[in-house]
């Protein structure tokens, strides 16, 4: 992990400096278009068109087609001589035959970071459009319904120079970077170097806000790569313990994991430099506090900001399930490759009994697979002894899967209580620590007072 450090200090320099060569000007615009699995494609109308300020469609500049010769669950399309214009796409299957988009309908949009509708100029190939059932239930965690607050923002400094490549060939790479609780991932810098050389010479920075968004590299010769995320955080320019770094490692995570131009769906998890000397490491499993901890207590001795993280290895093949703090189910299915499962709870009692937890779950399920699954409550705390007790009032998850963006779902939760014992004891660094143990046998919770 040293000598990874010692590589990318010295790489850093190289590619803030890069100048960007001009590409060729054809002018095709094309791409797929996914439909959940009970769906058919068949049907469904592409539009390529200019965007708004607001996203939409400026009326008169639609260009679209139906795809009528193709079914299943996938299909191509391709605009011939394409404005070379940025322009939108998105895909609509009037399931219903009403000539109107609502309920029963499938809609999607080509986006960078499953959200915001991206514009692409042509030349442009491997626009990749995933449907979902329109339900008409707003996504919570886009309106801000659940949050009584956000999350701390980051302060990622932009990065000095012009973030730009030279190309070398005609390759890409896409993909998913995710950030830790907290933490947002705008500014990230996502760098592709050859494979077990110090030659990174292509990169790309992220500029949309959020936990999680795409990324893409292109300009890519036909070879091997290694890849890594770096984010900034001091905005000194150096990669030191401030900041935020993840790398594409190999199924025995002890290495760089070798790619090539045309894979997609990549997920760099992002995590402090201090936690990736253990990355690769399952968390040693801490035993239960002691139980002359758990006694009377009151909000007034809980009241704070507190966090925990979390990180289980599971190295064997078989149907798993998942549950977090909160009470959602996250995952279910099967493992097939060891994988690895984090997750961070944010935790803020405040002095008048009010509270507002958000749990993240990063669940690998391959080595370029995860669901991410946001779960965050809102209420009151209840203190009875050594009882605490969350009344939530409002709540909501959303859970996002980076290889099939058509699983993704959302909404809000039912109000609910859970009892825990709580107590604070010392922790290993000395500071205050929280512990929660649940009615269940999931082991007690670790909370750091922030």
């Amino acid at each position: 992990m040293n000598e990874d450090r010692t590589i990318i200090r010295s790489l850093l320099p190289t590619f803030l400096t890069a100048a960007l060569c001009a590409s060729a000007n054809a002018a095709t615009l094309e791409g797929s278009v996914h439909v959940p699995g009970k769906h058919d494609v068949r049907g469904t109308w592409v539009v390529s068109c200019d965007l708004d300020a607001r996203g939409d469609c400026v009326s008169g500049s639609q260009v679209t087609q139906q795809i009528t010769r193709q079914d299943g669950s996938s299909a191509w399309f391709k605009f011939e001589n394409a404005p070379t214009a940025p322009r939108g796409l998105v895909a609509w299957k009037d399931v219903n035959g009403n000539a109107t988009l609502d309920v029963g309908d499938l809609y999607g949009a080509y986006t960078i970071d499953g959200t915001t509708l991206a514009k692409v100029r042509a030349p442009y190939e491997g626009a990749v459009i995933w449907m979902r059932e329109m339900d008409g239930v707003a996504d919570p965690f886009l309106s801000g319904e659940a949050s009584a607050a956000p999350n701390a923002p980051a302060k990622f400094a932009r990065a000095s120079g012009d973030l730009d490549v030279t190309p070398r060939g005609a390759g890409r790479l896409t993909g998913t970077v995710i950030a830790p609780l907290g933490y947002d991932v705008k500014g990230v810098v996502v760098l592709a170097c050859r494979f077990k050389t110090d030659d990174c010479y292509a990169a790309s920075r992220v500029n949309l806000a959020g936990r999680h968004a795409r990324w893409r590299v292109d300009g890519l010769a036909d070879e091997g790569h290694q890849l890594l995320a770096w984010a900034d955080i001091n905005g000194n320019g150096e990669v030191d313990e401030a900041d935020l770094m993840g790398t594409y490692l190999n199924s025995a995570r002890d290495d760089f994991q070798l790619v090539k131009p045309g894979a997609g769906n990549i997920t760099l998890s992002l995590a402090p430099m201090a936690e990736l000397a253990a990355a690769s490491k399952p968390s040693a499993k801490r035993p239960a506090a002691s139980d002359a901890i758990f006694k009377n207590t009151s909000v007034a001795n809980l009241a704070g900001r507190w966090t925990t993280r979390n990180r289980v290895s599971r190295l064997s093949q078989g149907f798993t399930s998942g549950v977090v703090f909160g009470g959602a189910t996250v995952q279910a299915g099967w493992d097939w490759t060891p994988t690895q499962l984090k997750q961070d709870v944010d935790l803020l009692i405040r002095p008048d009994g009010s509270f507002r937890s958000v749990t993240f779950t990063q669940d690998f399920q391959s080595e370029s697979c995860a669901t991410l699954t946001t779960v965050e409550r809102v209420g009151k705390v209840v203190v009875t002894g050594a009882k605490l007790s969350f009344q939530v009032t409002r709540a909501a998850f959303r859970e996002v899967d980076t290889c099939q963006p058509s699983f993704n779902r959302w909404g809000a939760l039912k109000p609910s209580t859970e009892t825990d014992l709580a107590g604070v004891q010392k922790g290993p660094n000395g500071g205050l620590e929280l512990v929660l143990r649940p009615g269940g046998s999931s082991g007690d919770l670790f909370f750091r007072k922030e």
